[in-house]
């Protein structure tokens, strides 16, 4: 992503079923991009600054959710702002130097086991080239996990066809936050008893108690009336069978 004059951008550091080791934006790394944390637990954020000037970064916290499709978005109300705590507060990263702050998840009595989002918001402020100032806003995701009875289950629902894509929809009804990865969903298309296609999920994630749209790339060469079998591999899923026209 390339910063322009008076760009305000906004970096998710969200990877979907891959693994990313840091968030970057113009200037700017980030590590680690994905926070796992038990109550009291800490993790130490790494901040490097590749730019040619001193940035300064505010830090926040946040809620998020995720669209249908797995984008996130922010939240700036929510309970998320509560489960986390930060320390320090504000950054001044020199020009090719790395500096780290600690965040820290909340003991809230009454927090129900499973898996709680938040976001953590880094706003980095600097001088451009001509003088005229470059805002950047990268976030981290946070999940702390409460001890208990963790409960994971995926529903699969409707599957229908738009454009070049199958699109399924997957409901998360358990209290665990669950990747779906290539190889952990995949639909194996069928026409008179011999499979035509195997395809796999694109990656996202499934918040707790949120639904959202799994897709799957059809190939440009196959037309017609299909049955299609979507197997879970690995995800707290039962299979489905469909009759769909691609």
């Amino acid at each position: 992503m390339t910063a322009r004059a008076l760009l305000v951008a906004l970096v998710l550091a969200f990877p979907t079923g891959g693994s990313s080791s840091a968030g970057s934006a113009p200037g700017l790394s980030v590590w680690p991009v994905r926070l796992a944390l038990a109550p009291g637990g800490t993790a130490v954020v790494h901040v490097a600054n590749g730019g040619r000037r001193a940035a300064l970064v505010d830090i926040g916290i946040a809620g998020f959710t995720l669209d249908l499709r797995g984008t996130p978005r922010v939240v700036a109300r929510s309970g998320g702002t509560r489960l986390l705590a930060l320390r320090p507060r504000r950054l001044v990263v020199p020009r090719g130097g790395v500096t780290t702050f600690e965040v820290r998840a909340a003991q809230r009595p009454g927090l129900g086991p499973g898996d709680h989002p938040a976001l953590v918001l880094l706003s980095a402020r600097s001088a451009g080239g001509s003088g005229i100032g470059v805002r950047v806003r990268i976030g981290l995701t946070a999940e702390v996990r409460v001890p208990g009875t963790l409960r994971r289950r995926i529903a699969l629902g409707r599957l229908r066809v738009h454009g070049r894509t199958l699109v399924l929809v997957a409901v998360n009804r358990g209290n665990v936050a669950e990747r779906v990865t290539r190889a952990a969903l995949q639909a194996r298309l069928v026409r008179r008893g011999r499979v035509v296609a195997t395809l796999r999920a694109r990656p996202r994630d499934l918040l707790p108690g949120t639904r959202g749209l799994v897709e799957f790339a059809l190939p440009r060469r196959l037309h017609g009336r299909v049955a299609a079998a979507v197997v879970p591999r690995g995800l707290p899923a039962k299979g489905r069978s469909y009759r769909v026209s691609v």
